[in-house]
């Protein structure tokens, strides 16, 4: 990591700070004018990257690691920021690159070591990626935690609770809907093209909305699919999964009623 200027420094740390708290639109633009004014400096372009990919935009995000990266070579922390970004965006082999020059570079680097549990799942390797996740909690216990874990017959009765609970008004008109389990997208095969790796849910079909006796593709019966690999890795407890497979389900569920992101998220269920 380079020296920055005194000045520098706090403004850093106030958009450090802001991120911490949440106030992500007020970071990216105290970061776009850092930016502007040290183009030059690897500390703002990775914090830049972090604050996009906050925001949802992975490509900018990508973008200001790569520029983290070309100022400062040996910064394993850009190399394990870009990494994680890659993972989101699917580019698995390039992530791996990443993660191992980052832990050549710095075998404590936390994120590096979170980014390799993540790979290590979608490689089949459950119990390597345990202990990757134990070495990031331990090394950052207040921002990595190590997820839980439950069975498949555990994880389907909480779905069948989660079903339970949605609102009778969806459940009523629900019939059809084809709900299951899976443990993580198929990276391979497609499942996660237009989305992350790292969803939790997808819903697949046309919805309510969109549905057209006309159309003999529209009255397919419409899944919705649950990763219980993702759901956990975001969970410490057994009432978080609980919570999250809740939350997860009625974003889907959303879906398949025609509400789009931005009615979702209106709803705090994105």
């Amino acid at each position: 990591m380079a020296e920055c200027p005194d000045d520098l420094q706090a403004q850093i740390n106030a958009a450090d700070a802001m991120l911490a708290q949440g106030e992500v639109e007020q970071a990216l633009i105290l970061l776009d004018r850092l930016a502007e004014q040290y183009p030059e400096s690897p500390d703002v372009m990775l914090l830049l990257g972090d604050a996009e990919f906050d925001w949802g935009d992975l490509d900018a995000a990508l973008e200001s690691y790569d520029r983290a990266v070309e100022l400062d070579s040996e910064w394993a922390d850009a190399l394990g920021a870009r990494a994680h970004c890659l993972v989101e965006l699917g580019r698995m082999r390039e992530a791996q690159s990443d993660v191992e020059r980052a832990l050549r570079l710095d075998s404590r680097c936390v994120e590096a070591h979170y980014t390799r549990a993540i790979l290590l799942e979608f490689a089949g390797r459950f119990r390597q990626a345990d202990d990757a996740y134990r070495t990031a909690e331990r090394l950052d216990p207040d921002h990595f935690l190590v997820p839980i874990r439950v069975n498949r017959k555990t994880f389907d009765a909480a779905v069948r609770k989660a079903i339970a609970r949605l609102p009778r008004k969806f459940r009523e008109r629900m019939e059809g809907v084809e709900i299951y389990v899976k443990d993580l997208p198929d990276v391979n095969s497609g499942d996660a093209m237009d989305v992350s790796p790292l969803v939790m849910g997808v819903f697949d079909g046309y919805s309510i909305t969109e549905r057209r006796e006309s159309d003999p593709w529209s009255q397919f019966p419409p899944r919705i699919c649950l990763y219980q690999r993702n759901i956990e890795r975001v969970c410490a407890t057994h009432d978080d999964l609980v919570e999250e497979i809740e939350v997860t389900l009625l974003h889907e569920v959303g879906h398949y009623f025609g509400l789009e992101e931005d009615d979702l998220e209106r709803l705090d269920l994105a």
